[in-house]
């Protein structure tokens, strides 16, 4: 199997028989956007031994590097259109790897309705890494910024927090736990929210995905929007196995809010809109939770069940 079979056999596929790919025959796909919306643009790059085992299951890298990538689009509140994907592999794969890579990214193409719209495929030195360049369309000057939330508004969660931590820690042997499925699930094939972008482009004033850690991502928001936040711990989600392995003291809340990979929306949301935000959510399968206010200031706190403020060493992941 050559790059052109490979092409062909596995990735021809993957844009759902869209015109704008052009069966991969051109050096670019042509778009056409829809009258009175904008285009929303996003790059992520995951590399085998940083975001991914290098021995990972083929389907779980590809569940992940598209659905990571999806979630920056639904926090801009944009509607996912089509991705651009590159690899760079360290040797020809083989036929199963590929197989089995494509199948999943196939099956993620049809629940979430985006589609391949080119790439290239290359060798080099060092260990695979896939960039993915992702496209969306959100109504004309509607797309949803981090700098935009205001104090007084909600700081809502679109779904529970800390999962996808433990999962890695289990990853890399530095915790065992009697079920691992629910984290490793979490770890590798987390849950875009691309149900609910329409609504996060309508209610929502300012967001951001949860993919460096609560703390992290918040704290984004809070400096280019000038202006601090005030979270209160009980109101946060957890699982209930989550939960559990913090009342048994095998992780702590400092792990779940700055460990990251959870790919949750944090929202900034007017009081007064919180209600018919949280109803439309819900009718789409999301439940949203407000677990603090932001607040005039630049200071970012978490307030424990007793009142007292949470510190942490850090606030979640970085490259560098």
């Amino acid at each position: 199997m050559n790059e052109f079979e490979m092409i062909q056999r596995y990735f021809l596929p993957l844009t759902m028989g869209r015109k704008e790919a052009e069966q991969l025959q051109d050096d670019a796909a042509i778009l056409d956007i829809p009258d009175g919306h904008d285009l929303v643009i996003s790059s992520d790059t995951l590399n085998g031994g940083t975001h991914f085992l290098k021995d990972e299951d083929p389907a779980n890298i590809a569940h992940k590097v598209l659905r990571v990538n999806l979630s920056d689009m639904v926090a801009m509140g944009a509607q996912p259109l089509c991705y651009q994907m590159n690899l760079a592999f360290s040797h020809l794969p083989d036929d199963a790897w590929v197989k089995d890579f494509s199948a999943a990214l196939l099956e993620d193409n049809a629940e979430f309705d985006v589609f391949c719209s080119g790439g290239d495929t290359t060798v080099a030195e060092g260990p695979l890494l896939i960039s993915l360049t992702i496209t969306g369309i959100v109504p004309k000057g509607q797309a949803v910024k981090r700098s935009t939330a205001q104090a007084g508004d909600l700081v809502v969660l679109s779904g529970p927090i800390g999962r996808a931590a433990v999962g890695v820690k289990i990853l890399l042997d530095v915790l065992d736990v009697d079920n691992p499925a629910p984290f490793l699930q979490a770890a590798h094939r987390p849950i875009p929210r691309v149900a609910i972008s329409n609504e996060i482009c309508k209610y929502a004033r300012a967001a951001v995905d949860v993919s460096d850690g609560l703390i992290a991502d918040l704290g984004h928001v809070c400096q280019t929007s000038g202006v601090g936040a005030q979270l209160e711990l009980a109101n946060i989600p957890f699982t209930d196995e989550t939960k559990a392995l913090v009342e048994g003291e095998r992780i702590s809340y400092e792990d779940l809010l700055t460990g990251g990979d959870d790919y949750e929306i944090a929202m900034a949301v007017a009081p007064e809109n919180f209600d018919d935000f949280s109803a439309a959510a819900a009718a789409q399968g999301v439940e949203l939770s407000v677990i603090g206010t932001f607040v005039a200031g630049q200071a970012l706190e978490v307030i424990d069940e007793k009142g007292a403020p949470l510190s942490f060493k850090r606030a979640g992941w970085t490259h560098f």
